[in-house]
């Protein structure tokens, strides 16, 4: 049998298997001067080797071994503590079995299927093998090698709850936070009472204990632990966790990640915090875009001007993911709510000035922005046909300045050229989605202003090569 398989069904099967008879766990650890998880898991390992083999295929004989060991455990926790003179002792080499006898998190559903219901000790024995094996940022850092001043930067960020600042810490301190006997007591709690769980979750704000969790525990049953609890430390890195995964080709979770960000977004210290990771440059995270949409289409007002604040990168990297989470917030917001923002990014696009706010920058081509999604959306919902007309004529008005003027540098001139070209797309775009394009930024094409006459002689003048020449070989409409 393959060893994937050997788990599936294996309540059914065992129900009448009779338990393994240890050794190792007749063992006093202490008598034998090992006192930690990792000295039981080397027991176990020299009584059973084919658990840590690796093999694909398990023979006949190992099956039948294992069956009993299911079997043990099932006894174990139907009678649980069962006269041991350590309850935390014996529940550690119980739990110790289960992550060798784990695999791909089929374990605990198959236990419960036997075990319904656990004694009430062993539930309580559970949160005490947690406490124990507690982690502790100092001893973490300090088993990763951390310089004494590392380590106190990371932990000045976590004390302020300065997400952004330790968010690529925490994915080196990974093997760290490993500890699979407090793990598996976690999947049991989850499993048997879930509503401890949640209650030491409620309290612990201690970054490296949550993490500890997160990070090892299926990100489905951290989220829906993360939607239910109030602690928002716990929050955000079961959110981060999962999107961080999803981003590496993992699945996504789009319902909770919006009743995340929805509950987030009427916490403003705590919106600012998660923006500051998640949004700061929205290509890392595209799939998270239309939650975050959805979460912005009921958010308060404060909420939708730090969502246009927290973009850092407003080039047009980001460009498709924002348009993808506007799109959402466009179909779900008030219309007051999409005027806001809109309003907010079309003054942060000006800001910008194709990115040529630094005197030394230029431009030589068409520029787009993550914002530009949302500029259509304030000259289609926040002006009105008049203003864009308006708009057009002032910016006819720099095209004749910009022929009219002696320039002896041409590459202002080329830049402002450019400059005019590049508004006017979002200008002409917008008339057509007034005018009923069912979209209002995907691949558009290249708008040729009524100034711009397509002449090769046009394109020499400003474009510099032929192969360059934005209007002539392109065409446009």
């Amino acid at each position: 049998m393959k060893q994937g398989d050997v788990l599936i069904g294996i309540a059914e099967r065992t129900a009448a298997t009779k338990p393994y008879e240890f050794r190792t766990m007749d063992l006093p650890v202490a008598a034998q001067g090992l006192s930690t998880s990792e000295a039981i898991f080397s027991q176990l390992n020299d009584e059973f080797p084919f658990l840590w083999s690796g093999r694909e295929v398990m023979q006949d004989f190992e099956v039948e071994q294992f069956d009993r060991l299911f079997a043990w455990l099932v006894e174990q926790f139907r009678a649980f503590p069962n006269g041991a003179g350590s309850p935390e002792q014996h529940l550690t080499k119980m739990l110790a079995l289960a992550a060798l006898l784990e695999y791909d998190g089929q374990l605990w559903d198959e236990l419960v299927k036997s075990v319904p219901d656990v004694p009430e000790p062993l539930l309580l024995t559970l949160i005490e093998v947690v406490r124990q094996n507690r982690s502790e940022g100092q001893e973490i850092l300090a088993n990763a090698r951390y310089r004494d001043s590392q380590a106190a930067k990371v932990l000045t960020g976590v004390a302020s709850k300065d997400w952004k600042a330790v968010q690529w810490e925490e994915e080196q301190l990974y093997i760290f936070t490993r500890s699979p006997v407090k793990h598996q007591a976690f999947a049991a709690l989850h499993l048997f009472c879930r509503p401890r769980m949640q209650a030491m979750f409620e309290v612990e704000n201690d970054f490296f204990e949550i993490v500890s969790y997160i990070f090892h525990a299926p990100p489905d049953q951290s989220l829906r632990l993360a939607m239910d609890c109030s602690n928002w430390t716990f929050k955000f890195w079961a959110l981060f966790h999962s999107v961080k995964l999803s981003a590496r080709g993992g699945e996504s979770y789009p319902v909770e990640w919006t009743t995340l960000l929805s509950q987030v977004a009427s916490v403003p210290d705590e919106w600012a915090r998660w923006l500051s990771v998640l949004n700061e440059y929205p290509g890392r995270y595209p799939q998270i875009q239309e939650s975050l949409g959805s979460a912005l289409g009921n958010a308060p007002s404060q909420a939708l001007d730090a969502y246009v604040s927290s973009i850092s990168d407003i080039s047009d990297l980001g460009r498709a993911p924002v348009a993808a989470a506007l799109s959402v917030f466009r179909d779900e917001a008030s219309a007051g709510n999409r005027q806001r923002l809109w309003t907010a990014a079309f003054r942060r696009w000006e800001q910008w000035d194709f990115g040529c706010t630094n005197q030394s920058k230029a431009i030589f081509g068409v520029a787009k922005s993550v914002f530009d999604f949302a500029v259509v959306g304030y000259l289609t919902e926040c002006l009105d046909f008049q203003a864009r007309a308006e708009w057009d004529a002032k910016l006819q008005v720099r095209a004749a300045a910009l022929e009219r003027d002696w320039h002896p540098d041409p590459t202002p001139a080329m830049s402002e050229r450019f400059k005019i070209i590049s508004a006017y797309q979002l200008l002409a775009h917008s008339e057509a989605v007034a005018a009923g394009e069912p979209e209002w930024l995907q691949d558009t094409p290249l708008y040729r202003p009524g100034w711009e006459d397509a002449t090769l002689y046009r394109s020499l003048k400003y474009d510099g090569e032929i192969g360059r020449s934005t209007f002539s070989s392109m065409g446009g409409r």
